[in-house]
């Protein structure tokens, strides 16, 4: 089992690995908004906290919609994600990143 954190929240779920941060985020009713759902909109950005190496690596989508500086500091489109295993912690993008 994974774990993802909703940092900005102080809440936390346990998913099976291999789940998507969406699935993830929509269970535990957390507050990070979904626009598209297929990331074209960028609407569910979020910052990638800690676990980053526990997360599947960028998509098309995630490269295409975000900036190469972007990814490299940890920014990802949760609709996107896929947790592989162990923990990661995570809150929504703020317009400064």
């Amino acid at each position: 089992m994974a774990t993802v954190i909703f940092a900005a929240e102080d809440k936390s779920i346990e998913v099976p690995d291999g789940s998507r941060l969406q699935d993830a985020i929509d269970q535990a009713e957390a507050d990070i908004p979904f626009g598209c759902r297929e990331g074209d909109c960028a609407t569910c950005i979020i910052e990638v906290l800690d676990g980053m190496q526990n997360l599947g690596k960028p998509n098309e989508n995630e490269v295409v919609t975000l900036m190469d500086d972007e990814l490299e500091r940890g920014i990802r489109l949760a609709c996107q994600c896929r947790i592989s295993q162990g923990s990661v912690s995570i809150r929504p993008a703020d317009d400064t990143f």
